[in-house]
């Protein structure tokens, strides 16, 4: 098979495709970043006692929840700009001058598309687990703090 590179801001005539593509291209760096953020805070929380600010579980739902919001964001951005500007068409026309009979176009999304609906649910899987895990350990907390209304009524001495 013939490999070839191909630029596709170069072949992309429409500057409102552009600013899109550059702007999914942002929120998908932002997410990376956040996500990277979200991992340093689940490690240092591991590791030491997490306490009940911006560090502790807040943290970790916080950053989760914008590597969350920033995917879907990207997610929903791509395939409107590819239906809305005729993207597939253009670059077709763009990598292949001789074919430029246009019968039908459909889209197809590679795997790449479908791992960050992956990274959404895993997203919604973390906060998820550390909200069950924080809600367990304050449970178990205040059952320790409670010894004297377990115990038998005999053993309590005034």
């Amino acid at each position: 098979m013939l490999s070839r590179c191909i630029s596709v801001t170069a072949i992309l005539n429409n500057t409102k495709a552009k600013s899109t593509v550059t702007a999914t291209i942002v929120i998908l760096v932002l997410s990376l970043l956040v996500s990277l953020l979200s991992s340093g805070f689940t490690c240092t929380n591991a590791v030491s006692n997490p306490y009940q600010t911006f560090l502790g579980p807040i943290g970790v739902y916080t950053w989760n929840s914008l590597c969350g919001i920033f995917v879907l964001i990207a997610m929903i951005l791509f395939p409107v700009n590819i239906e809305e500007n005729g993207l597939s068409v253009e670059l077709s026309r763009g990598c292949f001058p001789a074919l430029q009979t246009h019968v039908k176009s459909k889209h197809t999304y590679g795997y790449s598309y479908w791992i960050m609906l992956l990274i959404i649910f895993l997203n919604i899987a973390s906060i998820i687990i550390i909200y069950f895990y924080d809600h367990a350990r304050y449970s178990k907390k205040k059952e320790q703090e409670r010894p004297i209304e377990n115990a038998p009524k005999d053993v309590i001495l005034f």
